[in-house]
């Protein structure tokens, strides 16, 4: 019964018509965000990259390597630019349409880009809309979860024009500072692994025994389920979680943690000393609209968590707090209407085949929205009835 009433209370709140979903305010942030410029609302720039033979010849050698590069925006030069190819499969080399990790204080100290010293060009080869990592990221950011801003551009490197890119906030200490007190944590990166495999670590101590992530794998661990909630969420940001695997579920982000093990990164919250969760690859969502409500959870935090009758209860309490705002169909409709607008002129610029399929994915994104939010409002009714 009280989970139907706070369904019922969290469904009758109601987005005022024309104007913008408020995001859940971050917790525990003490910064303004640097570059809010870039990312206060999505704009498409122009962005010239140049980079010599010996550099070019470098990152064929060695992609991840970091090779010095110019950087035009506009009549603004950027000298001695850090830049390097990101991704992984599909990944796409020089020839084509890489995706590439921007560093300008790699070999300038102190040298920015609109307030950040660190950004990411997505090259958006799996996401034909161009719009997946803009609505997933404030999908997460309304239910509290820490995720990137993104905006766009058209690039050319050394005279070839590659076409829109999106442009993403990189998990870095600009990035923390916005969300938690402080920004020097251990930060953790998955990839096609869980916490109890050795995670690349992007950012903390000098320590690799990953002694955090340890800690709460052995409380995941305990058999008894009060127990283990009683062990866990000292050690673990749990509502941060709910909501995190909340939006993952909703969105059917399949290249995630909860239901793929891949996709996410883990920050180590020094003032919490809480582990919370973030979304990482968000360039295909809303690809199914009748997945069910608790899917067949795969990483393990969200195995033990989830379980619990504490974690379930969260779990779906998040969830129709997603529906209620950030995940209204409205807001949702209208926001894709608005990145339409944006992103639609920037491709009509290059060709027809392009634009084309730009708006046979915009319209496949819509149905898929309106058929997903449907599905699984329905499926909380159901779990709801059932009580």
């Amino acid at each position: 019964m009280r989970f139907v009433i706070l369904f019922t209370l969290l469904l009758a709140m109601m987005v005022v018509p024309g104007s913008a979903a408020e995001p859940k305010a971050p917790k525990a942030g003490n910064k303004a965000p640097a570059g809010e410029d870039l990312f206060s609302a999505p704009k498409v720039l122009r962005l010239k990259i140049e980079l010599a033979a010996e550099a070019l010849g470098s990152l064929r050698k060695d992609s991840k390597q970091y090779v010095k590069a110019t950087l035009h925006e506009g009549g603004k030069v950027y000298a001695d630019v850090g830049v390097r190819l990101k991704g992984s499969a599909p990944f796409e080399g020089m020839e084509k349409k890489p995706g590439l990790a921007i560093k300008f204080n790699e070999f300038v100290k102190d040298q920015e880009f609109h307030g950040r010293g660190r950004i990411l060009l997505n090259n958006a080869t799996q996401d034909p809309s161009y719009m997946c990592e803009a609505i997933g990221g404030e999908i997460f950011r309304s239910v509290g979860v820490p995720a990137a801003k993104v905006t766009f551009a058209v690039v050319e490197i050394g005279g070839k024009d590659l076409g829109l890119y999106v442009i993403s906030e990189a998990a870095n200490k600009d990035f923390l500072a916005q969300y938690f007190k402080k920004a020097k944590g251990n930060l953790y990166e998955g990839s096609s692994n869980d916490i109890t495999d050795k995670l690349e670590k992007d950012g903390g101590d000098s320590t690799t025994d990953q002694a955090d992530l340890k800690a709460l794998v052995n409380a995941l661990k305990v058999p008894d389920l009060a127990e283990r909630w009683r062990r866990i969420t000292p050690l673990l940001d749990v509502e941060r979680f709910a909501a995190f695997a909340a939006a993952e579920v909703l969105m059917g982000h399949h290249d995630g943690y909860t239901m793929d093990k891949n996709g996410y990164r883990v920050y180590h919250d020094p003032a919490s000393g809480q582990l919370v969760f973030l979304p990482h690859g968000l360039d295909q969502l809303f690809m199914k609209t009748d997945e069910p409500l608790i899917p067949d959870w795969k990483g393990m935090v969200a195995k033990a968590v989830l379980t619990t009758p504490a974690g379930q209860r969260q779990y779906l309490e998040k969830m129709a707090a997603l529906l209620a705002s950030g995940a209204k169909p409205e807001v949702m409709q209208r926001e894709i209407g608005n990145l339409s607008a944006l992103i639609r002129p920037a491709l009509m610029e290059r060709n027809a085949s392009a634009t084309k399929a730009f708006d046979d994915a915009v319209a496949k994104l819509r149905q898929n929205v309106i058929g997903r939010l449907a599905f699984i409002e329905q499926q909380l009714k159901s779990q709801a009835a059932a009580k």
